[in-house]
């Protein structure tokens, strides 16, 4: 009997203590909530709305809906003395006013949905898989000034059902209580090549495509993406800029003047040779070429690669764009 009640006893604490396992999630969602309501407190907005979150691309995904909403339940429950306006009542002004998720971060798209909806402050977001997580980020946007008064971030697990979510767009036409129809269509790739190895014990698996080969008065720029197709987060290194070449389609050779991934410090842009690319998200870098002659019609792009043995990587026979 006692070994009985024992049984009982520890199956009971399992079963008790499981679903905070489960929903860990909630957890992080609710603390990221939690940090905001008190600044939009003191802030002393009265009104505000959750939109969907996106990917960094601006689309959205099941995830980043449910995300929203997950949040918007946790203010609401938080009651700090603002109103939560119904996210249902939110898409169908947007629908109605023709206005999209991914414009919201535009200062006048953002004081007229403030104005049309009657809110104070817009919560937004965007999420980001990384190698064991989603990093979800957070902004508070004041309405009337497009000012971000509050901001968090902080990282889910990613569980088999989050993978999940992560994996769904949002599709069809749009309908009440939708913001956005089908997602973007991917860009073609007007060139690939694949690069697959072992780099002194560390493996890749990485894919260039050549987005764009754009003739400019100076000469010619070439935006190529870099896809990491490894299921961790992965740096992908130009070793010399120098060593990238362009060449024509009369076999002459032009070294690339200038270029990387974009970064901007201090509001000024420049170029960086390296980026950690997370998992399944393409990242673009650019590349200029001078002196290219404006008769040129197909390119093809040879790129030294830091980490790849081979050190070339070669797109062929890309058409340029006007």
């Amino acid at each position: 009997m006692r070994k009985l009640v024992f049984v009982i006893f520890v199956s009971l604490t399992f079963l008790l203590s499981y679903p905070a396992v489960s929903t860990a999630y909630e957890n992080e969602i609710r603390s990221l909530s939690n940090a905001m309501a008190e600044n939009i407190a003191k802030a002393g907005k009265k009104r505000i709305a959750v939109v969907d979150f996106t990917d960094l691309q601006g689309n959205v995904t099941e995830l980043g809906r449910f995300i929203a909403e997950e949040m918007s339940v946790d203010f609401t429950m938080t009651a700090k003395g603002f109103e939560v306006i119904d996210r249902n009542h939110l898409n169908r002004i947007l629908a109605e006013h023709k206005l999209s998720i991914s414009g919201i971060v535009d200062q006048k798209t953002v004081q007229k949905l403030g104005q049309i909806a009657g809110v104070d402050a817009l919560v937004t977001g965007s999420i980001t898989p990384l190698d064991r997580s989603i990093r979800v980020v957070c902004k508070v946007i004041a309405t009337d000034t497009a000012r971000v008064i509050s901001a968090a971030k902080g990282d889910i697990e990613k569980t088999k059902a989050i993978e999940e979510l992560l994996g769904r767009g949002i599709e069809g036409a749009t309908t009440p209580g939708s913001t956005i129809t089908s997602p973007p269509a991917k860009p073609k790739a007007l060139a690939k090549v694949e690069l697959r190895g072992d780099y002194y014990g560390d493996e890749y698996d990485f894919t260039l495509e050549a987005r764009e080969c754009k003739v400019i008065r100076q000469g010619v720029n070439c935006t190529i993406a870099v896809v990491n197709n490894a299921p961790k987060t992965k740096k992908f290194a130009l070793y010399e800029l120098k060593g990238s070449i362009l060449i024509d389609e009369f076999s002459n050779q032009y070294q690339a003047s200038k270029g990387g991934f974009s970064r901007k410090r201090d509001g000024e842009s420049y170029y960086d040779k390296s980026e950690d690319i997370p998992p399944n998200l393409p990242i673009n870098f650019s590349l200029i070429f001078n002196d290219v002659p404006t008769t040129t019609k197909y390119v093809t792009i040879v790129l030294q690669i830091h980490h790849v043995h081979t050190g070339k990587a070669v797109l062929r026979n890309i058409p340029l764009s006007r």
